[in-house]
């Protein structure tokens, strides 16, 4: 093969490597863009984890108040949920009611189970702060699993005062409790939740790395990567 087409298949070579490289990166940060949100830090689920079992069709709600505008995701940690062909878990956002349905997600066999949280992810809600909702959780499953069915996790060591969760599984109001959920914000805008990020960030790091530091070593990293992908295409 001649050395100008071993070249120009070198350098065609390079410049879909590049684009693969840069279109992933872009993938990445506008995932993790889209899927940003801040969640509520003053659920404290230090103590002894109860178990709130979930039995088919029988739905575990809880009632809580968003404190701050722009809600966006409920967190919940959901243990022993591996299912079979035929069950489901749907999570849904309702008013304080828990009858008029805001959101809803269902998760079934083919999904895979998540790290730590199962999330309920919405559009924001510009104007959450203050309002009460309901967060309902449903198992549907044709098997009869008897102790082995999924649970939620439920905070029993710390008093939540004034908080409680209901089992109609069981027909009990677990009163000063709440389930292991944690409900999430975003900030309506796009270039603050960069700046909230950037903060909740620097809370771990150095003097040094807090706060315009912190972004711009970020906006340089962004900056130099694209620059080194334009680069390789470029020799």
């Amino acid at each position: 093969m001649p050395i100008k087409l071993q070249f120009k298949q070198l350098k065609n070579e390079r410049l879909w490597l590049s684009i693969i490289f840069i279109v992933g990166l872009l993938f990445i940060f506008i995932s993790l863009i889209n899927k940003l949100s801040f969640p509520d830090t003053s659920y404290n689920f230090l103590g002894t984890t109860g178990k709130a079992k979930l039995d088919p069709g029988a739905p575990v709600t809880q009632v809580f108040t968003a404190k701050e505008n722009n809600l966006n995701q409920i967190k919940v940690l959901l243990e022993n949920s591996d299912m079979k062909f035929g069950e489901k878990i749907v999570f849904s956002l309702d008013d304080s009611s828990c009858n008029y349905t805001i959101a809803e997600k269902t998760y079934n066999f083919l999904d895979l189970s998540p790290f730590i949280y199962y999330r309920l992810r919405f559009p924001e809600i510009p104007d959450s702060a203050g309002r009460a909702y309901c967060l309902k959780i449903t198992y549907f499953s044709p098997y009869d699993r008897g102790s082995d069915r999924p649970y939620i996790g439920a905070s029993e060591g710390e008093q939540f005062t004034g908080w409680s969760y209901a089992n109609s599984g069981n027909g009990r109001i677990y009163e000063n409790r709440t389930l292991q959920m944690r409900p999430s914000y975003g900030t309506g805008s796009f270039w603050r939740d960069i700046e909230r990020l950037a903060d909740r960030l620097s809370q771990y790091k150095p003097v040094l790395l807090k706060g315009f530091v912190l972004e711009i070593i970020s906006a340089t990293f962004i900056l130099g990567t694209l620059f080194l992908g334009t680069a390789i295409v470029k020799r």
